[in-house]
């Protein structure tokens, strides 16, 4: 039988990891509020840098978020072991099976509107109506039996990728800590825990998140139009994640410490 984890020792315990690694990750975590700063820029209105920029933007984003997350799981690991490029490995692999995922589940919300809509007996729509027309027949089909369906399918597709997010949750933490990369690999060690991980995952992910973007949404338009207005709404926002992000690291090694098996089956 599987042990369950103790909830409120793993948000103890990831909250006190973030604390630990806030002071030793200050240099990089400045380079990524940065890097945010110019990637807001590069997209803004306002921008001249040309359509290669935003491009750019995102791999400076992507290369110092990598850098970020191998000191910060160093420090909270106690280790001064880590590849980068094994880091870079295993968040490449995860992207591209969220996205894999993400396509078929996407596909499927895209095209189910336009099925209930006709099922539910409105056949004036066609190609040609205005989008404006559609989303108010959507509107209105909501509080029926076909906009339960519609609802029921937008959690359901939520649901599948937030269950691999937490699934996979051990993969940085567990690329760091054994010096090789560990995608798959890590899948088995979180069976019979994802109940536990995700009460936990509420006090260090979505808390901080939404937080966050509440707090972002009520500076919106306080930065104003001009490309230092775009830099400081990149830069402040990323700021803003800072609790998100060290909690969720701290959550990842928490987790591993009392997941990892002693002797790595797949060694």
């Amino acid at each position: 039988m599987t042990q369950k984890l103790p909830v409120l020792d793993l948000v103890r315990d990831a909250w006190m990891l973030a604390f630990k690694a806030l002071r030793p990750s200050l240099f990089v975590m400045l380079a990524l509020l940065v890097a945010g700063g110019v990637y807001t820029f590069a997209v803004g209105p306002g921008s001249a840098l040309g359509d290669a920029a935003p491009a750019i933007a995102a791999l400076v984003v992507f290369v110092v978020g990598i850098e970020f997350s191998l000191v910060t799981y160093r420090v909270m690991l106690g280790t001064r072991h880590g590849d980068r490029l094994r880091l870079v490995h295993a968040n490449l692999s995860v992207y591209v099976a969220f996205l894999f995922v993400g396509v078929f589940i996407g596909f499927f919300l895209l095209t189910l509107p336009g099925i209930l809509l006709k099922a539910s007996g409105r056949t004036d729509l066609n190609a040609d109506t205005p989008p404006d027309v559609v989303q108010q027949a959507l509107v209105d089909m909501l509080p029926s039996a076909y906009g339960a369906i519609l609802i029921v399918a937008c959690v359901a597709g939520a649901l599948a990728l937030c269950y691999m997010a937490i699934r996979l949750l051990l993969i940085g933490a567990a690329t760091i800590s054994l010096r090789r990369t560990m995608v798959f690999r890590t899948w088995g060690w979180t069976k019979g825990h994802v109940i536990s991980l995700s009460l936990a995952a509420l006090a260090t992910h979505l808390a901080p998140f939404a937080v966050a973007v509440l707090i972002n949404w009520g500076l919106h338009g306080v930065w104003g139009q001009s490309g230092v207005g775009a830099f400081l709404s990149g830069f402040v926002g990323m700021l803003l994640l800072v609790p998100f992000l060290l909690a969720g690291h701290g959550l990842a090694v928490a987790a591993l410490r009392r997941l990892q098996p002693e002797q790595d089956p797949t060694g």
